[in-house]
């Protein structure tokens, strides 16, 4: 019996030596977490739904559906996320059940109904947040579900890319204001990739809307959110069933994957602009220079007067968006501080018709605050202390004296006195050159206010070769048809690598409406000359007597490398290029106005045409390597049929 008390002590003796240890050991491990497995990156999975998806007889009042979890999940968004097709006045709210969400419908459904709930990225798990993307459950209130759908892609007009969040928006016998006053019969939202698809759909025609709702009121705001809309009536044919690629739950991140989906159709979407007409603002800029503002672009002016100027001393520009006009008196006599103006333009009145607005405006000189004698010292006016007065309370003399900044300010104040003034006249502008595109871009001169004195024959434009031959180079200067303050110097003599070029603008060639001339400048360039550079040539066909905006642009279709404006065929090269993605825009600029216009959703006008050039692949953006140079046929009426 001793023995086996032994044995137990013994035992004993050795549990608690091991615990010891094992504690020691992971409080010794302090600065190390507890090690775990691999990152859950799965997402959360459906294992029932109460009641079942695809149910028909569903209560048209407060119904309630369950779906549940193989674990713990959280909701986010759920306002904007979750969407319900067609879309009701009270949404439904959602829970959080243990690991379920219960949605409760606010409102009485419809009769003999399909609806389609979307729960876009409303649903995550909990512990890394994976999301449950695009999960759509449907049921009918009568006796039969509606099984048949839409897809398509929703893009900026501009930069062709995909639109998130953007609400489609379908109708089966839409009124021209239905898509601003009614609710619709059904819809969908785009994901990432700017793809949608409107499920539980009719055999019947539908028009098709798309809108940015921010105000989530399921209409289009006209002139405040985005809208666009597809050109011709869809029918839908597909039957929505297992295995589709328009309605499999897909990884956001999965390229291949999301694009390789069917698209049945492209929406533009675009802001429209004001049509409603009337002056917002007017005002004085300068002593020459006024402006009036309009809501509307393009407004109709019948009378314009200034009294005491004859109108052929009024030089008037519009900006690029036609709402705003800029005008410039070009006296040499003084101005009066206030100007008398007599206006009359076609307003739009409360029946949208445009109907004659007659105004007086009183345009007065703006005050020049420099002017005012002490100006400088306006923070010290404010406190009433002056230097001379905080020097009077601490001591001036010996609070001076010990000073060791005290000679360094005198001599700072010394040499700003010795440095020339800026002249008052002084006519400033802005030299804008690109040595990798100035074969094509030319070089960029702007002015303030509009010049009324313009020799650009006394402008040096010189070249040198490698041997230093210095030669003068043949040029031509262009003032912008589209803004007076703009001129382009383009070369009439092939520029050359390896060749230095220096242009030399004397002072005094230019001169304002001001009577302000300019100072002088020197700038040096050459063209690119490293063999690392690459090239894209374009063999533009089929222009058809028609006028085309081609742009090189980035991957994010932000940033403009290189632009032609094309109206006949042949080879239009872009050179300098560095390694990486670019990409071709190309506008249909059928007004010729050198810019893309935005449409008119209530009337069904499309906004004008820009498509990127897709290569044999399919894909839209061309990547270069090193000192590669590609060339790509461009059939223009096959990428805008």
């Amino acid at each position: 019996m001793k023995k086996i008390t032994n044995i137990l002590r013994a035992v004993t003796v050795l549990c608690a030596a091991g615990l010891y240890i094992s504690y020691s050991q992971s409080c010794a491990n302090t600065s190390k977490g507890p090690q775990g497995g691999p990152k859950d990156t799965i997402p959360p999975v459906i294992v029932s739904t109460l009641p079942d998806s695809v149910r028909c007889n569903f209560p048209t009042q407060k119904g309630k559906i369950y779906l549940n979890f193989n674990e713990y999940v959280q909701l986010k968004n759920q306002a904007t996320e979750i969407v319900v097709s067609p879309p009701m006045i009270k949404r439904p709210t959602a829970k959080i059940k243990k690991k379920s969400v219960v949605l409760t419908f606010n409102d009485t459904l419809k009769k003999d109904r399909t609806y389609s709930i979307y729960f876009g990225e409303s649903i995550s798990d909990v512990n890394e947040g994976n999301p449950f993307n695009n999960y759509v459950y449907t049921f009918s209130t009568g006796n039969t579900i509606d099984s048949l759908l839409i897809s398509g892609t929703v893009m900026d007009y501009q930069t062709l890319l995909p639109k998130k969040g953007v609400l489609v928006t379908l109708y089966q016998n839409p009124k021209d204001s239905s898509v601003v006053l009614d609710l619709p019969d059904a819809i969908s939202k785009t994901d990432e990739w700017g793809y949608f698809c409107v499920r539980a759909l009719k055999g019947v025609p539908y028009t098709i809307y798309a809108v940015e709702d921010k105000n989530n009121n399921y209409l289009y705001d006209k002139g405040v959110e985005f809208g666009g809309f597809c050109d011709t009536l869809i029918t839908p044919t597909i039957a929505d069933k297992k295995g589709l690629l328009q309605t499999k739950m897909m990884d956001m991140k999965d390229t291949v994957a999301c694009l390789s989906r069917p698209s049945q159709t492209d929406i533009y979407i675009f802001k429209e602009r004001p049509d409603r007409q009337y002056l917002t603002n007017s005002g004085r800029v300068s002593e020459r220079e006024c402006f009036l503002k309009f809501n509307a672009a393009n407004p109709q002016i019948d009378t314009f007067l200034i009294k005491g100027v004859y109108s052929d001393k009024i030089i008037r520009q519009f900006n690029a968006e036609g709402d705003s006009l800029s005008f410039w008196i070009n006296e040499r006599k003084s101005v009066p501080d206030t100007l008398f103006m007599r206006l009359c333009y076609q307003k739009t009145d409360s029946t949208g018709k445009l109907v004659p607005e007659s105004r007086s405006i009183k345009l007065v000189k703006p005050f020049d605050k420099s002017k005012i004698k002490g100006g400088k010292k306006n923070d010290e006016t404010n406190t009433g202390l002056t230097d001379k007065s905080v020097q009077n309370l601490t001591g001036t003399n010996k609070s001076t004296r010990n000073n060791p900044f005290k000679n360094q300010d005198k001599d700072k104040e010394k040499d700003e006195e010795k440095q020339p003034k800026e002249r008052e006249d002084l006519l400033k502008f802005t030299l804008t050159l690109d040595a990798k595109n100035v074969e094509n871009m030319g070089i960029e001169i702007t002015f303030p206010t509009p010049l009324i004195k313009a020799n650009f024959d006394s402008l040096f434009f010189t070249t040198s070769t490698p041997r230093k031959v210095v030669s003068n180079f043949k040029f031509h200067a262009v003032r912008d048809s589209s803004n007076i303050l703009r001129y382009v110097i383009y070369a009439d003599d092939p520029y050359k690598v390896g060749n230095d070029y220096v242009v030399r603008i004397p002072a005094g060639i230019f001169q304002d409406v001001n009577g302000f001339t300019n100072d002088s400048l020197r700038r040096n360039f050459s063209l690119p000359n490293d063999d690392n550079l690459s090239s894209i040539t374009l063999q533009i066909n089929n222009t058809n007597g028609g006028r085309f905006i081609v742009e090189l642009v980035n991957e994010k279709r932000d940033k403009t490398y290189l632009k032609y404006i094309v109206t006949r065929d042949g080879e239009y090269k872009f050179p300098y290029l560095n390694a990486g993605n670019y990409s071709f825009r190309i506008t249909e600029d059928k007004n010729g106005n050198g810019k893309l216009d935005v449409g008119n959703v209530l009337k069904r006008i499309p906004p004008e045409k820009a498509r990127l050039l897709k290569l044999s692949d399919g894909k839209t953006l061309i990547t270069l390597r090193q000192q590669m140079d590609v060339t790509q046929t461009v059939d223009l009426k096959k990428l805008f049929e």
